[in-house]
Order: structure tokens, then C-alpha cells, then sequence
């Protein structure tokens, strides 16, 4: 009987704990995130208005896209570095009065990385006004802006506004 016994409490015990769920059921779906720029700064999903966009994937180079798609070339980061993404653009409504947050993209325009107060690099923006560069982890200036963290395996979004709006 004690056989019984100890067989009943094992069915029990394994009938109360829950089943492992499969390995690829807990893993989080690697999915890109899109981001537009809205005149201000980057926000997340694709832009609505028909103009570029970017995808970015943590470990993988960001990608312009001017419309979802569901294949984007993945181009792998490579190890120890990250990327720094981002649009130049000129002001062209808002600020003090208001009406809007309207910009020019500016398309064709060298930007200048520096680290350290010594150029890198530099970089042309596209058609569209935006640029993607590929740089090892540390700290860089951005079109003579503030410092920008790049860590390993991350894109960071820099919206770099040039020029001068003369009437505000």
C-alpha cells in the first residue's frame, strides 16, 4: 500500500505544477520599430504623410524606408559598435508663434562626427535629408551638437537642425 500511496503523490505533485512552456514561446519576437520625424524630434511609428522614415532593430544597421514593407535588408552591426541615425532639417513654422511644427528636410549635406575635438568622420545625408552612420561605442559630437552615447548593438536618433529661421 505505501507504493500506492507514494504513486498517488507523485501523479498529484505533477499534475499541480504547470507545464514548461517551449523556449521560443518565452523569447520576445524580434520585430523592427519604426520612427518618424515630426518636425521636432523622432516618434515612434511610421510617418503618414508619404515622407522617410526610419526602421531600426537593436543590432542591426537602421534602415530609410519611405514606405512598411515586410522584407528590409538587414545588414548585421558590426561587433563593438553601434550606429547613429538622424535627419538634418531647417525649422520652417513654430516655435514662438505657434502654427505648427513644419520643417525642410535638407537632402545632399555633408555632417561632420567628431570625437574628442578631432573629426572622425563625415557622412552625407540622402535624398530624403537623413543619414546613418556605423561608429564603435563612445561618445561623438554630431554636426558640432551635443555628445552622443553610441553603445554597442544600438541606434540612436539625432535630429540635427541647421541653418537659421529668420522670422520666429
Amino acid at each position: 500500500m505505501p507504493k500506492v500511496v507514494c504513486f498517488l503523490l507523485v501523479l498529484l505533485l505533477f499534475l499541480t505544477l504547470p507545464a514548461p512552456a517551449p523556449a521560443t514561446g518565452n523569447r520576445p519576437v524580434d520585430v523592427w520599430n519604426f520612427y518618424h520625424f515630426d518636425g521636432i524630434a523622432f516618434t515612434p511609428g511610421p510617418a503618414v504623410d508619404g515622407s522617410a522614415f526610419l526602421a531600426v532593430r537593436e543590432k542591426l544597421l537602421p534602415v530609410v524606408l519611405t514606405a512598411q514593407t515586410a522584407t528590409i535588408e538587414q545588414t548585421v552591426l558590426p561587433d563593438g559598435s553601434g550606429a547613429i541615425a538622424g535627419i538634418c532639417y531647417l525649422q520652417s513654422s513654430g516655435g514662438k508663434l505657434g502654427g505648427g511644427s513644419g520643417y525642410k528636410a535638407y537632402p545632399r549635406l555633408p555632417v561632420l562626427i567628431s570625437t574628442e575635438g578631432k573629426e572622425f568622420v563625415t557622412v552625407q545625408t540622402d535624398d530624403h535629408g537623413f543619414f546613418v552612420v556605423v561608429l564603435p561605442a563612445g561618445v561623438y559630437s554630431v554636426g558640432g551638437g551635443p555628445s552622443i552615447t553610441v553603445e554597442r548593438g544600438i541606434a540612436t536618433l539625432v535630429p540635427l537642425r541647421v541653418g537659421k529661421r529668420m522670422v520666429d
